[in-house]
């Protein structure tokens, strides 16, 4: 069996590995391919992208609609074509998601906590306004108070308001607990942070993707086509967003020893960098905007994961980010 056939055999077996959501995977292709690139695309662009991987255009569509009806992407028709767009709050959630993804190293701690205490909301609303701040790194110390040693508190007060309970959450400012309190504190955040499923998720990540590395290792370059890379690029983010959007991203102190996290990450990186430029290039192929091409990416996407490879011998013009 030839190199070629082994990297199309791993795209094939990541693909039937688990079953996937086509709100979930197009969101990633968002996310990843197009946010940079102005987020508006042509219907018949994201069908062609998706054709290799084996997802037809019935999937692409249900996938579209359904993003669509949540408020998610906007929808534009020019003749008989559509062009789907991230909406503002799909651009929202999507440079929040972008924060977690892309980070280079966790930074550093400076032993300051944010604590939220709920007070007054009925049940389901407390409900969802906390599945979204366990999203962002929280975890629930007691039934009504919530703590992250990670969040700006400029940034979660902004997602207290977007959710209409800013008036209802009293947020408090604390500093690293007291030496005799460390211990149990330790002992509580595997529990209240939910480490050990986070521990599991990040071992399937690290199994399922360290063969392809050696496999990129081995391979000349010229046998990484556009579209490959454009696939093994996107399988790549997609399965690594699925984990790091529900890791708190603890600091070091806090975290069990022989944690996952940075082996997935740095695998993440390694591979991420040797197919980005390649993938770039095949998106820029398929995608189609109602003015024609889609917009070069600025700045801020070579800066992802400490900084990626600028395709040789071309010119991208910076856009707005």
């Amino acid at each position: 069996m030839n190199q070629m056939s082994k990297i199309d055999t791993f795209i094939q077996q990541a693909v039937s590995s688990v079953p996937i959501s086509g709100t979930s995977l197009i969101a990633s292709l968002y996310g990843d391919s197009l946010l940079h690139r102005g987020g508006t695309v042509w219907l018949g662009s994201l069908a062609a992208m998706l054709e290799g991987l084996g997802f037809g255009e019935r999937f692409v569509r249900t996938a579209l609609f359904r993003l669509n009806k949540e408020g998610w992407l906007d929808v534009e028709r020019i003749g008989r074509r559509s062009f789907y767009r991230l909406s503002d709050k799909g651009q929202r959630l999507t440079r929040r998601a972008e924060n977690k993804i892309y980070r280079a190293e966790t930074p550093a701690w400076d032993g300051t906590w944010l604590l939220l205490l709920s007070e007054g909301l009925d049940r389901a609303t407390l409900s969802d306004v906390k599945k979204q701040l366990i999203w962002q790194g929280f975890g629930t110390l007691a039934p009504s108070l919530m703590a992250s040693p990670s969040q700006k508190l400029a940034d979660v007060q902004s997602l207290l308001h977007e959710a209409g309970v800013a008036d209802n959450v009293i947020c408090f400012e604390a500093h690293s607990p007291l030496a005799l309190s460390r211990a149990a504190l330790r002992a509580r955040v595997e529990e209240c942070w939910q480490l050990t499923e986070q521990n599991v998720m990040y071992d399937t990540f690290i199994q399922l993707f360290r063969p392809l590395l050696s496999l990129l290792r081995e391979v000349d370059a010229d046998e990484l086509t556009p579209e490959r890379c454009f696939q093994i690029q996107l399988l790549l983010i997609h399965f690594y967003r699925r984990v790091v959007l529900k890791d708190p991203l603890l600091p070091e102190e806090l975290l069990p020893a022989h944690w996952p996290g940075g082996s997935a990450r740095q695998l993440c990186i390694n591979i991420y960098q040797r197919v980005a430029p390649a993938a770039l290039a095949f998106v820029s192929e398929k995608g189609e905007t109602p003015v024609g091409e889609l917009p070069a990416p600025g700045s801020l996407f070579y800066q992802r994961f400490g900084g990626l490879p600028v395709n040789e011998g071309r010119s991208y013009a910076s856009v707005s980010d």
